[in-house]
């Protein structure tokens, strides 16, 4: 149930920032100038999470790749614009989804599903992930540095859910509860793994 919900509040969020994205780039090219770096990271970051939910589109390493390819990216713009806040916060969570991808096996042999857990086994299934936290270990070469970045994005998503009440001036509400969503669901998917 609760995957459910998750996986479609993901792809919610991912459609809204992707037609936000559609609609900045065709009223304002002119402006366009990387103004939507966030939008493309959370809508990356979206059909990402999404792909753990539905069956294997590409393999896990290719999703990985991708998201290093994103960090650098954030790195980068973190570099070269202020304020760099931001574009670190992308960093960390496209470091995160890569290091999720690089745990992630397939979930049975015909499923085709990625799963980030070890616990199901072909003679029996569990109703929700959250039943098998803890059953196994999952395959996170450095546990440690998955607890980190799930508590990095708990705290994410606490910051998000105090910008969805007190909104700052720079950040509106829909990028807060992307924020909210992403991070909730990236907590989410640690804690079902660790």
């Amino acid at each position: 149930m609760v995957d459910q919900v998750l996986g479609g509040a993901v792809i919610a969020v991912t459609s809204v920032c992707l037609v936000r994205l559609v609609v900045r780039r065709w009223r304002l090219p002119e402006a366009w100038g990387g103004c939507g770096s966030a939008d493309i990271a959370h809508v990356l970051m979206g059909i990402g999470m999404s792909a753990m939910f539905l069956p294997e589109v590409l393999p896990p390493g290719v999703w990985a790749a991708l998201f290093v390819a994103n960090a650098g990216w954030m790195g980068v713009l973190a570099l070269r614009r202020r304020p760099a806040l931001t574009y670190l916060h992308h960093l960390v969570g496209g470091l995160a989804m890569s290091y999720m991808f690089a745990a992630a096996r397939p979930h049975g042999p015909t499923s085709g599903l990625l799963s980030l857990s070890t616990a199901h086994s072909s003679g029996h299934s569990h109703g929700s992930a959250l039943a098998v936290v803890g059953a196994q270990s999952a395959g996170f070469a450095f546990p440690l540095v998955a607890w980190v970045l799930m508590t990095y994005c708990l705290l994410s998503a606490g910051f998000a859910g105090t910008d969805l009440v007190r909104p700052p001036r720079d950040r509106p509400r829909l990028t807060a509860t992307t924020e909210l969503v992403l991070s909730l669901s990236m907590v989410y998917m640690f804690l079902t793994t660790l």
